[in-house]
């Protein structure tokens, strides 16, 4: 599987190349509005919580429980047993999608059978600088080794569905899983994920997969070995051009340097 990163030529984006890094970054950071949109089902289903009790008072005291209560946006006194577990199954539910939507990400173009990133316009005009700018092209597999490698934390590779809707997420769902006494469910975690891992079907040309990571690290290192191949834009200027070169020298000596430019009498790119 191979991996493709569109870079505009700067600053910051020659120095990862130098340094063989690459930058996670936050949701907040990403350019499509809707990122991280989901569909929140509050139902719950009531018959099963005849049992429940809740010792929160018992167990912190009074000033404590009174501050939980508020920030649940409860009165002591004025609500039932369904509504105090509903609120809590809520409030923790919204701590668990912040766990991942906190997370760092990195975003890449993914090859399939009928399209290859390299030729697509709109990966070069909106990451690219319209051709001005240039492609890393990555071993997938040896770059996943590499960034696992760089941090204890938890990553998870991610390949983007394209969908109409967002995903539903569904609270009765949350209480049944050990997501709610813990955030070690797994299949629930896959959930949560999935709202990031979605996006609106007018981003399909993207391809694309991420990388999640919980370090709150932004640069990680990957090995020369793992880019097999750099893209120049045919439109990068000269000096840039000859700056990017000398970086790639001081790198690994198997990289391909290939050119993309616009083939004539058409609207497509071609590699060269």
């Amino acid at each position: 599987m191979s991996l493709f990163k569109f870079r505009e030529v700067n600053t910051n984006n020659l120095s990862a190349l130098a340094n063989n890094q690459l930058w996670f970054s936050s949701l907040n950071d990403f350019n499509d509005p809707f990122e991280g949109a989901h569909i929140k089902d509050h139902h719950i289903n009531v018959v099963e919580l005849t049992n429940f009790e809740c010792k929160i008072k018992d167990k912190v005291g009074v000033e404590e429980y009174n501050k939980i209560l508020s920030k649940l946006e409860l009165v002591d006194g004025n609500y039932t047993e369904t509504e105090l577990f509903q609120k809590i199954a809520e409030h923790d539910l919204d701590k668990f999608i912040s766990i991942v939507h906190n997370s760092k990400v990195i975003c890449f173009s993914m090859e399939d059978e009928t399209k290859n990133p390299l030729t697509n316009n709109l990966m070069w005009s909106h990451y690219a600088n319209g051709l001005r700018g240039f492609c890393l092209v990555f071993n997938g597999d040896e770059l996943l080794k590499d960034l696992y490698k760089s941090t204890k934390e938890s990553m998870r590779p991610i390949v983007v569905e394209y969908k109409d809707k967002p995903n539903i997420l569904k609270l009765n769902e949350f209480i049944h899983s050990e997501g709610l006494y813990s955030n070690s469910d797994t299949n629930f975690v896959q959930k949560v994920t999935e709202t990031i891992a979605t996006k609106s079907t007018d981003w399909e040309y993207e391809k694309e997969f991420r990388v999640m990571s919980l370090n709150q690290e932004s640069f990680h290192n990957y090995s020369p070995s793992s880019l097999k191949e750099i893209v120049i834009g045919d439109k990068m200027p000269e000096a840039e051009r000859n700056l990017l070169l000398k970086i790639v020298s001081g790198l690994c000596k198997n990289i391909l340097i290939k050119t993309a430019r616009l083939q004539n009498n058409s609207y497509k790119i071609e590699i060269v």
